[in-house]
């Protein structure tokens, strides 16, 4: 007998692109932590947001990084989600590379209020030029 498969991943919530804002260097806590602020653009349920996020990056002792972040969604009508999250890097060693992990969303925003009750899973793809590219599902 074959073994069943059992799906997580749900609909896709966001899919945005955008670019590395900024970056620096940041010993706090006897760690040296990779600080990266994005921009980026898309489409949260069909509506146009604009999002901001800073991620910490810090090295994982068996290779790769760990990364922290918070952020901000905001809507065309000025509706905000304050997000926060975790994950690893998948590949590529160094500060740039491919981040799999969870968020969390918090708003009172009535279009985005649906995921204050869900995980949110995400995939980001970060390129050596600085452009940033996330996709984010719900997680059943």
């Amino acid at each position: 007998m074959a073994p069943s498969a059992i799906c997580m991943i749900g609909e896709m919530v966001w899919e945005l692109t955008g670019k590395v804002v900024g970056q620096r260097l940041v010993h706090h806590d006897g760690e040296m932590k990779l600080e990266r602020t994005v921009e980026a653009k898309g489409k949260v349920f069909g509506e146009d947001v604009t999002y901001l996020g800073t991620t910490w990056s810090m090295e994982r002792s068996q290779g790769g990084m760990v990364v922290k972040g918070v952020g901000m969604i905001m809507t065309k009508n000025g509706e905000k989600a304050m997000l926060q999250g975790s994950g690893i890097t998948t590949s590529k060693a160094g500060p740039v590379g491919s981040f799999r992990g969870s968020r969390y969303l918090q708003t009172s925003a009535p279009s985005l209020a649906r995921l204050n009750n869900v995980a949110l899973v995400f995939e980001i793809e970060i390129g050596p030029d600085g452009s940033y590219k996330d996709k984010t599902w719900e997680w059943k």
